[in-house]
């Protein structure tokens, strides 16, 4: 099946950068997500008649860093060590006539700074979906290409039945689509404008408040709060529990590439240029670079959680302590989650698989992998019971002579109304994939139309 969504993407968040994404977080960045609220809050405020809206229009025209000065703002919010009351004392100095008695009008700090943080957050999630999805074309291809591949299932890092490599795909592919439902029906959660005054119940506007609440959050893009409580930083939690479940799933599919990547296993390799060095001391040797880095940036993904939990327990309607709690995990996690998606792509645009040795790893114990087979083909005669401890018995005593299973087995007279033909038949490992084939080419269809704007079943 040929992705239907090849073409370059067209949205600025497919194009987003590690470093413009670390750069949202930026202390310009953070600054101007405030005014941003600011002029927004102003706006919204002069719709609803609360203020004038001459003084609205003013404070938007000078919302902006550069008319306030960002070295300015600095050397405030280092004598009043209260940011954002700074902010609103230059924003009110920078307009004309009376129009700076309307800046921040009902609203206290903590409004402008979960608000702003929402922000941030929103525009890195847009570019981290594009690297989510980047990722799940990936691994589409790997399904679709490799649907026929032969290679071996491992449970406890044994050998158990022969399988595809599209169908380990497959499973992995479903999995991110379930990634990906999770951060659609979390986004309208964590996404949210945080207004509601001093402690969430509208005190300063009264009953104009919950319009107020809505109408603000609308016009930044974001959700809204029915009760604001400066004490529900659970959202912003949840965000950092969802990066550290995909980077579970990332280290997962990288632990086994990375083992597979082992001269014993030979099944993998990452494309290295020539000039690459593996060993400052083993000329012969060519460590993985992608992988490696790529376990440890899901490590530290995980190590957010720790924080966010902790986060999100401020006592009774807000706590400073957790405030910045909050706005350094967001500022820590939402890059690292965009890297790791950004190192991961990366990792599978360079994964050279060998299918002639993942074969060769089949054979290490051929038929052997199909002994299940031969158990269900003897079933019908025998019984299944009687079946499995007969083939049991019988891959031992194989194994021990180092004679062919099916010599084994046809020396049994309990196989006796059996075709040698049929036993013949069931040990080849290479026709027991079951429905490997099937399933990887059914998961890379789901996975290239929900890239085309479809959705998952």
């Amino acid at each position: 099946m040929t992705d239907p969504n090849e073409q370059p993407a067209a949205s600025a968040a497919a194009s987003l950068t590690l470093a413009e994404v670390t750069a949202l977080f930026s202390r310009r960045a953070l600054w101007s997500s405030w005014l941003e609220v600011e002029a927004a809050l102003a706006e919204t405020q002069a719709e609803l008649g609360i203020v004038p809206a001459a003084a609205a229009a003013e404070i938007c025209a000078n919302a902006e860093l550069d008319i306030l000065g960002e070295a300015a703002l600095a050397a405030d919010i280092e004598r009043t060590r209260a940011p954002v009351v700074s902010l609103v004392r230059l924003l009110a100095a920078a307009c004309a006539g009376d129009a700076g008695g309307y800046v921040h009008w009902g609203a206290t700090t903590q409004n402008v700074m979960q608000t702003g943080l929402a922000l941030q957050m929103q525009r890195a999630h847009a570019g981290l979906m594009a690297r989510f999805d980047a990722v799940l074309r990936q691994l589409a291809s790997l399904a679709e290409t490799h649907a026929e591949t032969l290679t071996v299932a491992r449970t406890n890092l044994r050998h158990a039945l022969p399988i595809t490599f599209g169908f380990k795909a497959a499973g992995w592919i479903e999995e991110w689509l379930r990634h990906r439902d999770r951060f659609a029906e979390a986004a309208p959660r964590v996404f949210r404008a945080q207004w509601g005054g001093a402690v969430g119940a509208m005190h300063a506007v009264g009953a104009a408040g919950p319009e107020l609440n809505r109408r603000l959050a609308a016009r930044l893009s974001l959700g809204h709060y029915t009760v604001p409580s400066r004490a529900a930083l659970d959202c912003t939690a949840e965000y950092a529990l969802l990066l550290a479940l995909v980077s579970g799933t990332v280290s997962k599919i990288a632990r086994d590439l990375y083992t597979m990547m082992a001269d014993e296993f030979g099944e993998a390799a990452e494309a290295l240029d020539a000039d690459v060095v593996g060993s400052s001391t083993m000329p012969h040797k060519v460590n993985p670079k992608s992988v490696v880095r790529v376990l440890a940036l899901a490590a530290r993904v995980r190590a957010q959680v720790p924080l966010a939990l902790e986060a999100m327990q401020p006592g009774f309607e807000g706590d400073g302590a957790n405030n910045l709690m909050i706005g350094a995990l967001a500022g820590e996690a939402c890059p690292l989650g965009f890297e790791l998606l950004d190192r991961f792509a990366a990792l599978l645009d360079e994964l050279d698989l060998d299918p002639a040795r993942m074969a060769a790893n089949v054979a290490i114990n051929g038929p052997l992998l199909a002994s299940e087979n031969l158990m269900m083909a003897l079933a019908p005669t025998i019984g299944r019971t009687r079946a499995h401890d007969l083939v049991h018995h019988a891959v031992a005593e194989a194994v021990a002579d180092g004679r062919p299973l099916a010599n084994t087995i046809l020396a049994s007279p309990d196989v006796a109304g059996v075709p040698a033909a049929t036993i013949h038949a069931s040990l080849d490992p290479a026709g027991y994939v079951g429905l490997s084939a099937g399933l990887a080419r059914e998961m890379a269809g789901r996975a290239f139309g929900v890239l085309a704007g479809g959705t998952v079943d």
